[in-house]
């Protein structure tokens, strides 16, 4: 996904409506909000391989101003800077080169490392580890259980799906704990599942070229987005974590 430009401009043109990402930018505020208690503007906030902003841009808005990024890809670095963004060249197998010395009241890190090995993991958690501050929190949403995989992971270069208890094996390798998590979006799973499921056969009986997939980042339309929303912000409301879906979300400190 890193050299195609129309993943990214997709990304750009929907994170700030599509119920994803609207979800996803809540959880992460949410979770902000719960371990600082007040709102403090100046906190420092990193989005490692933060792609065209729309989170830091999310966090702007609520009134968090000390904010920048870094990602591989040039694309996401011009988008990202289309919305006045501090956003520069950065790599997640190379933490310490961005920024040297600088530290971070949260480093946030979306969806993104699933293109690193097990070690490579391990050694982007002990980086982010190295550059919080006291009391510092580390946001984690990445790709969930290898059923839900299909056109979108082809489409944005991932190979593989995660698990809760492979975090956990990382993040003690890293020096880190896991605190708050959850899978998510549950309500919605077995929808996601039957349509990945159904890619899949398609792929398998090649009645889909994989060489011309697109990734599933795509605005449905106001009526079933905000259904979309609605149910995913009930099952968060109900469940408070929940066992079983595409994504999984954590937090991380020191331990």
């Amino acid at each position: 996904m890193i050299d195609n430009r129309l993943e990214y401009q997709r990304m750009y043109e929907t994170e700030r409506k599509l119920w994803w990402y609207k979800i996803l930018h809540g959880k992460v505020l949410s979770q902000i909000r719960r371990h600082f208690r007040a709102m403090d503007p100046e906190l420092s906030i990193l989005d490692a391989a933060c792609g065209t902003g729309g989170l830091l841009w999310f966090l702007v808005e609520n009134g968090y101003s000390n904010v920048r990024g870094f990602d591989y890809s040039q694309h996401a670095i011009d988008f990202s800077k289309e919305r006045g963004l501090n956003v520069v060249f950065g790599d997640l197998r190379d933490v310490a080169a961005f920024e040297p010395g600088q530290t971070f009241d949260i480093i946030t890190c979306n969806d993104a490392l699933y293109f690193l090995s097990d070690e490579e993991i391990v050694r982007a958690l002990a980086a982010f580890k190295d550059r919080l501050n006291r009391n510092g929190l580390i946001i984690i949403n990445i790709h969930a259980f290898e059923a839900f995989s299909g056109t979108h992971d082809l489409a944005v270069g991932s190979s593989r799906r995660f698990r809760l208890a492979q975090f956990e094996a990382y993040s003690k390798a890293a020096g880190l704990k896991i605190g708050y998590n959850t899978y998510w979006p549950f309500a919605l799973s077995l929808p996601i599942l039957l349509v990945r499921q159904w890619q899949n056969y398609r792929i398998r009986n090649k009645k889909i070229n994989v060489e011309e997939l697109d990734s599933d980042v795509e605005y449905p339309g106001d009526a079933i987005n905000t259904v979309l929303k609605a149910v995913t912000q009930a099952e968060s409301a109900i469940l408070g974590k929940a066992p079983f879906g595409s994504s999984l979300f954590m937090t991380l400190r020191q331990a």
